[in-house]
């Protein structure tokens, strides 16, 4: 970054802050001219408390840009899984295909996916690592918060955390009462969901939670093939099931430990898009499938929702999760241990022509995997009321799979000769502190390091000597990568309830190691970036208002892109290379309000303004979209890269508005009525890193809708609820590469987001 870049940002992060602190200063002001006498406890923000930095803290007192979310915002919100997180969270943005989770955060985005893909934000469940795309699907269930953290997080959560964190902490047993509680919900496409939760107490210091929950509904999008077969796409079963079980052994030591089970069996869609919705050839765009069989019919795409498939498609995953975790006062600090088994397999396949037509008994386009996974996290957190307040800690995790992609041959799926390789390995080491010093009563300056080391091997080679052809034992390409990751910063309390801070800090992601295929880079190398963060937090107006912001610009390099090469004019693979730099800039802005002259109102916002573009960027050569004013050179063959300097990476809006309202109605029998809208707008943005026409996803808005009834006695809930009010589909994922058979057409394959949708629920307390 050159110098004049650097001012810029610098008078960019600066002039906003100081309007920010200067807008709430006036507002507190104002509101205390106003108001003579402290609002009643009632009508206050509740304080959240969230372990974003790995020790419990009051969200407005840490110097990190992190979004919480409690039950009544899960809740209300619709948020059974990551996939609306988005509408809550300023700067990130929700992408799918498949069964794949495509998370972009401040202008990262997760382009490859599976097994053997690091994700660009990292994902944790109750302080676990979830390692793939797919797994990131799972279920919310008695969830008792998420948070998530907006930018590297490389000190304390590792080289995984590149883009932010999402860390999902569910409720643990209590040992005051035995309670518990059934919810039902019936709606649209035959939508049954029950979800059960149950907390006993043994003892004073035993006690075991239960959660478990069924969900299932007809699939989103309607298959027109052969209704007999209720192949609709982007169906659910799902089978969640959750016991914890806690106990208290001392006043200085307790032992939790959960087993967490997952299965989900569905039809999927497709892997990298269910819908070929246009083409370029010679630079010319034509929309709709543009390579059909020669007997597909005239209308097996009618719509995003709407189309006629007659190849098999699912999408099955199954997860199981053992982890124990053990606290231990040891008086000076607490001593943390967090152990972990992960169990998981998955496949899933899909209609490749994505049509009525061509031979619905051959094919291979699918995948199968069985993973398993374990890791360990020490952690020595200082207690007491110090001036230094540090942490350190030693994680280790290691993953073992057996990723192949799966054929389907005269109506039999298996594992092709050509791909039954050996285990793909890695493993992670991390050795990391981090520490906060008081310099005064006001000021703090934070710090963390940590080493991390990466490795990594390929699926052993294949011995074509023999047939069918066996893998030959550690012949897999290996390598490895270590990085030292820190944070600087400083924060600045302007009073009791407004507070400043300036961080910097570098993140990056792992390399790794391709197929050894000819015209493939073997390797490449983990992609790097450093940030900086100016944020200010504030409660206002005598606790009735929360206001957030944080102002930021990062600058990566070596960003690894998503590339596809043709074998012999026929099969086509997936590879990895790194791209070249992405500058980032922007302001995000979150508002939590209920107004003192009446605080039946509830009111939040979240506002996203960013800046996001490519600088010195090349991917391998797409052919079919011409030479695109220059950015590639299609008739040399020495010239083998498309530039996109100046394109915006792949789900990067340049604004995004939420905005959250309700309003309590108190019945004459002391029960609540509550009407709640929930509205996102969105900018335009691609969904994919090349921008060009039939890739773009328009600007829109899209509303939810509930009418929620609570008792007097808070014993029973009823809702309504529709979701995505104006029924318009968005672009979750839009593809473009050349297709084997087609090599001279650049086709975009796209997954839309879901239809309008309603339910009504009753939850039951007991």
């Amino acid at each position: 970054m050159n110098t004049s870049s650097k001012q810029r940002i610098f008078r960019f992060t600066r002039n906003a802050l100081a309007l920010a602190i200067t807008a709430g200063l006036a507002t507190q002001v104002q509101a205390q001219d106003n108001n003579s006498d402290q609002t009643d406890n009632d009508d206050l923000i509740e304080e959240v408390i969230v372990t974003a930095t790995k020790r419990e803290a009051s969200i407005q007192e840490i110097g990190v840009a992190v979004t919480a979310l409690g039950q009544e915002a899960i809740d209300k919100g619709g948020i059974i899984d990551i996939s609306r997180l988005d509408a809550l969270v300023p700067g990130m943005q929700f992408g799918s295909s498949g069964n794949e989770v495509r998370i972009a955060l401040r202008g990262t985005r997760q382009n490859n996916v599976g097994t053997e893909a690091e994700q660009a934000v990292g994902i944790f469940n109750d302080g676990v690592y979830v390692p793939t795309s797919t797994q990131a699907f799972t279920s919310y269930v008695d969830v008792q918060r998420v948070e998530v953290l907006r930018g590297p997080q490389g000190t304390l959560y590792g080289r995984n955390t590149f883009g932010g964190t999402i860390n999902v902490v569910t409720n643990k047993p209590t040992m005051d009462e035995a309670y518990g509680s059934i919810r039902g919900i019936i709606g649209d496409y035959n939508r049954v969901k029950v979800e059960a939760i149950a907390n006993i107490p043994f003892s004073e210091s035993f006690g075991i939670r239960l959660a478990a929950m069924a969900d299932r509904h007809d699939g989103y999008i309607e298959n027109t093939w052969d209704q007999s077969k209720k192949d609709d796409l982007n169906d659910a079963d799902i089978r969640f099931g959750r016991l914890t079980m806690l106990w208290q052994a001392t006043e200085d030591f307790d032992a939790l430990f959960r087993i967490t089970y997952n299965d989900s069996e569905n039809n999927g869609s497709g892997i990298w898009g269910y819908q070929q919705i246009g083409g370029y050839r010679d630079g010319e765009y034509a929309p709709g499938n543009q390579y059909p069989p020669d007997d597909a019919s005239d209308n097996f795409d009618e719509g995003p929702w709407k189309v006629a498939r007659n190849a098999p498609s699912f999408a099955d995953t199954k997860d199981t999760a053992y982890t124990l975790e053990t606290n231990w006062d040891l008086g000076f600090a607490n001593f943390k241990f967090i152990g972990n088994i992960t169990d998981f397999d998955g496949s899933q396949f899909y209609d490749s022509d994505y049509s009525d037509g061509g031979d619905p008994e051959n094919g291979n386009f699918g995948w199968t995997s069985d993973q398993d996974t374990w890791s360990t996290e020490l952690q020595l957190i200082s207690n007491g009321d110090n001036r230094l307040d540090w942490l350190a800690g030693f994680y280790y995790y290691d993953q073992s799979s057996n990723w192949n992609w799966l054929d389907l041959a005269d109506g039999d799926f298996q594992v092709p000769h050509w791909d039954n390789q050996g285990d793909y390995k890695s493993n992670s080491l991390g050795v990391f502190g981090h520490a906060t010093f008081d310099l005064n009563d006001t000021t703090r300056l934070v710090g963390g390091l940590r080493y991390a080391k990466d490795e990594k091997k390929q699926r052993d080679l294949l011995d074509w000597s023999v047939w069918p052809p066996v893998p030959v034992p550690a012949s897999g390409l290996e390598g490895d990568w270590d990085k030292w990751l820190w944070k600087a910063g400083i924060e600045y309390d302007i009073n009791d309830d407004m507070m400043t801070y300036f961080t910097a800090s570098n993140g990056y992601r792992a390399g790794g190691i391709n197929f050894i295929r000819e015209g493939v880079p073997l390797t490449y190398d983990p992609e790097e970036v450093i940030a900086y963060e100016l944020g200010y937090k504030s409660v206002l107006l005598d606790g009735t208002m929360v206001l957030n912001i944080a102002a930021y610009y990062n600058d990566y390099k070596d960003m690894q892109a998503q590339s596809f090469i043709s074998l012999d004019g026929a099969a086509v693979t997936e590879f990895t290379e790194n791209g070249g730099s992405l500058d980032t800039k922007g302001i995000e802005f979150e508002l939590s309000w209920r107004p003192d002259s009446n605080p039946n109102w509830n009111i939040g916002s979240q506002l996203s303004l960013m800046d996001a573009s490519f600088g010195n960027y090349n991917i391998s050569k797409i052919y079919g979209l011409g030479d695109l004013d220059g950015r590639q050179d299609l008739d040399d063959p020495d010239s083998p890269l498309l530039s996109l300097k100046g394109y915006r990476p792949a789900l990067s809006p340049k604004v995004t508005l939420g905005l959250q309202v309700g309003y309590d109605f108190e019945l004459s029998d002391g029960s609540i009525l509550t009407p709640y809208v929930q509205s996102y707008y969105s900018a335009k943005y691609y969904g994919f890193d090349v921008n060009v026409e039939g890739n773009r996803q328009d600007s829109y808005t899209k509303t939810d809708l509930r009418l929620i009834w609570n008792s007097a006695n808070g014993k029973l809930e009823a809702q309504v609820f529709v979701l995505n009010v104006e029924n318009d589909a968005q672009l979750t994922r839009g593809l473009i590469f050349n297709p084997g058979g087609a090599p001279d057409l650049a086709s975009i394959q796209a997954s839309w987001s879901n239809p309008r949708t309603w339910g009504v629920s009753l939850l039951a307390r007991f």
